[in-house]
């Protein structure tokens, strides 16, 4: 072989190594990146210091009111079944800077890898509980009296521990994303796809922004399916003047399972090439106690799935007793119910009331 055609081979030989390791370094670094920012959203899990022995007054003196009456959660909550994991989803109304916020989403899921079964179920965030070591408050109360009364970091501590009392199930990892980050969040996959059931028109949504003595909007969504953006997704999530928080719990769920279903369109759950940019997008905005593998293995069994397998159930009007003083609060009255609603949740096999989802 000449010297010129071995020049020629190995130059070759070269272009070829360099055409395959380029995009392997490429994406290599691409996943480092991705890493970093998961890293960033990643918070060492606080554990509560011993509860205090006498609870603390909340929402003032409620001896003798109807909620000082409530049921009692179960005090010991017993072991999820093998392989479930139980996750607390929540929103926050916090913004960039903010130390402590309130958690106005909360929404339980359980899932269990070994059968693909996937539940949720919605908590009011005016639901009537007790916070063990502080007495009976709103459940969305829990987080802000964690991160305020024991320190920065307990409060999803604290709030795992109210629902693990609530439901009777211990309550494993926490996902916390606030405004901001659910608006990035959708915009970034392109939208989401809401079927309104009906037109909804509130006159006193909140403004995030006041302008002068201005502090509501009014809004509107025309019924049927429609594309919504971030910031319109945000506002459908969290009006509740037009029917109750019973309502907005429905569509918190629904835009969440509008979330899930385009991510699951888009491939999302196994591409790593983007990775990075929905990492980069979101890093800033959320918080979560679930590791680096944890995540892997809950991306790997959301491909698996579809909406339609995710079972969705709510607290609804029946089981609680609305109280307006100290304050407005929602009193459970039938605990026989929301233990009929987590067995349904963890075991797929019981009947629903009716055979029938409670959402659907």
């Amino acid at each position: 072989m000449t010297f010129s055609r071995r020049r020629l081979v190995r130059g070759t030989l070269v272009a070829i190594l360099v055409l395959v390791t380029l995009p392997a370094i490429w994406l290599g670094i691409k996943w480092n990146r991705a890493l970093t920012n998961v890293d960033k959203m990643i918070v060492t899990p606080a554990a509560l210091p011993q509860a205090t022995s006498e609870a603390q007054p909340a929402l003032g003196d409620t001896s003798s009111s109807d909620a000082a009456s409530a049921p009692e959660p179960t005090a010991m909550p017993i072991p999820a079944p093998d392989g479930a994991m139980n996750i607390l989803l929540l929103g926050s109304d916090g913004r960039i800077g903010e130390d402590i916020s309130r958690t106005d989403t909360i929404v339980w899921v359980h899932l269990d890898g070994r059968t693909n079964h996937v539940s949720m179920l919605s908590l009011p965030r005016d639901l009537w509980v007790n916070i063990p070591g502080y007495g009976k408050n709103k459940i969305n109360a829990a987080y802000g009296i964690g991160e305020r009364k024991i320190g920065l970091g307990y409060g999803p501590a604290l709030l795992k521990k109210t629902v693990s009392e609530l439901v009777g199930l211990p309550i494993d990892h926490f996902v916390m994303i606030n405004f901001q980050g659910f608006k990035t969040l959708i915009d970034k996959i392109g939208g989401i796809y809401v079927d309104v059931p009906k037109a909804i028109d509130d006159d006193k949504y909140p403004m995030d922004a006041y302008e002068g003595d201005v502090r509501t909007m009014k809004i509107h969504f025309d019924a049927g399916e429609q594309l919504l953006d971030g910031d319109q997704a945000l506002i459908y999530s969290r009006t509740r003047h037009a029917d109750s928080d019973f309502g907005r719990n429905q569509r918190q769920q629904q835009v969440l399972m509008a979330i899930f279903d385009r991510v699951r369109q888009q491939g999302l759950f196994g591409q790593l090439t983007n990775l990075d940019e929905y990492t980069d997008a979101l890093s800033d905005y959320v918080r979560t106690d679930l590791s680096r593998g944890q995540m892997l293995r809950l991306a790997s069994m959301g491909s698996k799935l579809n909406a339609e397998g995710i079972q969705r159930y709510a607290i609804d009007p029946s089981m609680v007793v609305e109280q307006r003083q100290p304050a407005y609060v929602l009193v459970l009255n039938d605990k026989k119910s929301l233990k009929r609603l987590v067995n349904q949740m963890i075991d797929p096999t019981v009947a629903t009331a009716g055979g029938e989802d409670p959402m659907r």
